[in-house]
């Protein structure tokens, strides 16, 4: 298990019980240098710390500062900035881009790492504007990939149209498209804006019904949010939508059981359970929809 080491309100990184010791013994760390790790209460000087043994001579540091210890909803120790993640949590200081592009790296390669690290302070507008911004962008990408491919083809578009005798006798104002593609463009994320917080309260409240839910909704709602950096996957032509899927919850069971401190278990049974019943709905549907026609079929 990582150990947090801070010294003057300055974190020094994360190490494991044997670096520590290691540090301690060649004078890299000293007895009031602060150590947290998950499952601590408060921040410990190393000479209180489990495990760790102090020099004889400890070179001691000048004018030790104590940071707060991380209290209430907190998950880690919020010492100083950098140790906030994902980076979108913190885009006055690492700005705008760059912290897009991190959360999306850190989130879908190290949600073990990135998870644990996210305040759980009631906040829904920094996850809200994540996937926002993650929607537009990929869906404005995919859109000029679209407009490129057909273009390409526009010709042979044109010359079929012109044959068309429906389309000779449609009276369609081409300017109206500007209004239309936009518009149903703005409208179709405003729907998935409004489905994700549906889906954010069902994985919730699936997860307090197994006993899983130690922190609120918000909790729940920022990893589903953040999560869904997978859909960048979108972006790569023919296979890369088949990496959407599995990175996504992947990334959201991992970041439910940090974020909630519960088994992984309870978490996958909180995403996975809506999908499945929504799948076991509309294939019985499907039945019953054939079952009549084959019914019918049958009577004839």
């Amino acid at each position: 298990m990582k150990i947090w080491i801070n010294r003057a309100g300055q974190n020094l990184g994360t190490y494991t019980l044997e670096e520590v010791q290691r540090g301690l013994d060649q004078g890299q760390f000293v007895a009031t240098d602060l150590a947290w790790q998950d499952g601590m209460e408060s921040w410990k000087p190393l000479s209180e710390f489990p495990g760790v043994r102090i020099p004889a001579a400890p070179i001691e540091p000048a004018t030790p500062v104590y940071p707060t210890p991380p209290t209430g909803d907190a998950i880690v120790p919020s010492v100083s900035r950098p140790d906030v993640a994902p980076a979108w949590e913190r885009r006055p200081e690492v700005k705008l881009f760059p912290a897009f592009f991190m959360t999306i790296r850190d989130v879908l390669f190290e949600p073990h790492l990135t998870f644990p690290r996210m305040p759980v302070d009631g906040r829904l507008m920094p996850p809200t504007t994540f996937v926002l911004m993650l929607q537009l962008t990929v869906g404005l990408i995919a859109f000029v990939i679209w407009i490129a491919l057909q273009m390409v083809q526009l010709p042979y578009y044109t010359q079929a149209l012109e044959r068309s005798e429906e389309f000779r006798n449609l009276n369609f104002p081409v300017w109206s498209l500007a209004i239309l593609i936009p518009g149903a463009f703005i409208l179709g994320v405003a729907l998935w804006l409004g489905f994700n917080f549906l889906m954010a309260g069902i994985h919730h409240l699936v997860l307090m019904l197994l006993g899983g839910a130690n922190k609120g909704y918000n909790a729940t709602y920022k990893v589903i949010c953040y999560s869904y950096s997978a859909q960048v996957f979108n972006l790569i032509p023919v296979c890369g939508g088949f990496a959407v899927i599995p990175f996504f919850f992947v990334a959201s069971i991992i970041g439910l059981s940090k974020v909630h401190g519960t088994e992984g278990w309870k978490a996958a049974v909180a995403m996975l359970a809506p999908y499945i019943l929504c799948c076991l709905m509309v294939g019985g549907l499907y039945a019953g929809i054939f079952a009549m026609i084959f019914s019918q079929t049958q009577r004839s």
